[in-house]
């Protein structure tokens, strides 16, 4: 076997299709996405008789001393290979790996340390395969009424892209929240994308909330949603949800991903609040859209924690050193 960058689209795709559930982070059109934004993909195929056998997109940071590593996300690949590419990289004097596995990594020979994951561990999961009359029904009471609120009270949801819209209610949510934002043009490159979908609200012909979608495989995956300050009575954002719902099975989407809630306790592991047959940690920082999305149903996906894998134990110590300095850690 041997490790390739691939840097043909139709030979990459072709080997997604055969992935039950291909990661959306994972895709072709998500790494060139990337690309826009200034970040460097790498992708690794491996290859035994011109049959690719297992494959990566993954983000190179460059931290400048030398000292870069390689960001995996949502991977899927069997640990032989996984090991062929640790050692190829380790040739190319990558510091260490990052690596968020669809599945728990069981590597006896590789030096694992575990870190706190950028993609969400815990999410929620809808099965879209259900009529639309099921879906209602697993919902929880509170949220049909929110939602029929909604249309009552004439909100209105529109299809079409329009990264201004989404940008002045994206302020708004940000700044009330104190959620982590990208920036203006990362959203309006995102929205140039056919695999982006957006939704937005209006009332009396204003804004009023907005969602941003993926969809790819066989999933579609809600992002990024924002709100505005005013009007939050309407409750707009519970129609949005479950217009983008809709939309995602008229797309032939089997899944409907709420893209992470907070990770699931139980009774007598600490102070815990539960809604609609989900129950997490109280005081967590996400308690509030968690509560919101529980509210819809679904099942609940957990992703392994994630890791890094060390190739060169002196510059990773520089890596750990600079996060401290920078009060990262």
């Amino acid at each position: 076997m041997e490790v390739k960058n691939c840097e043909n689209r139709q030979d990459w795709e072709n080997y997604e299709k055969t992935l039950d559930r291909a990661e959306f982070l994972q895709s072709w059109d998500w790494g060139e996405f990337q690309k826009s934004t200034g970040k460097e993909v790498l992708r690794l195929q491996i290859v035994e008789n011109n049959s690719v056998e297992g494959q990566v997109q993954g983000f190179v940071h460059s931290l400048g001393l030398g000292v870069s590593y390689v960001y995996f996300p949502r991977i899927k690949i069997e640990e032989s290979r996984l090991k062929i590419i640790i050692d190829h990289l380790k040739k190319n004097k990558f510091a260490f790996v990052r690596i968020e596995s669809v599945d728990k990594l069981r590597t006896p020979n590789l030096e694992l340390r575990t870190v706190k994951n950028r993609q969400p561990v815990t999410t929620l999961l809808l099965d879209l395969t259900q009529t639309e009359e099921v879906l209602l029904q697993s919902m929880h009471p509170k949220t049909r009424y929110n939602i029929r609120l909604s249309e009552k009270k004439g909100v209105e949801v529109k299809t079409g892209k329009n990264a201004k819209a989404f940008w002045k209610l994206n302020l708004d949510t940000t700044g009330r929240d104190k959620f982590k934002s990208h920036d203006k043009e990362y959203y309006a490159k995102m929205l140039n994308n056919n695999f982006c979908h957006q939704l937005t609200a209006y009332y009396d012909y204003q804004a009023i909330a907005s969602n941003i979608f993926i969809v790819y495989s066989d999933t579609c995956t809600y992002l990024h949603g924002t709100s505005a300050n005013e009007q939050r009575n309407l409750m707009a954002p519970y129609l949005l949800q479950w217009e983008g719902i809709k939309m995602a099975k008229k797309l032939g989407c089997k899944y409907y991903d709420f893209w992470g809630i907070a990770p699931v306790m139980k009774e007598g592991e600490g102070k815990v609040t539960c809604f609609n047959n989900f129950c997490w940690q109280a005081d967590h920082t996400w308690t509030g859209i968690t509560r919101f999305k529980t509210g819809f149903g679904g099942s609940i996906r957990e992703y392994p924690h994630a890791v890094d894998i060390v190739l060169n134990k002196w510059k990773y110590k520089i890596y750990k050193i600079a996060r401290k300095i920078r009060g990262l850690d």
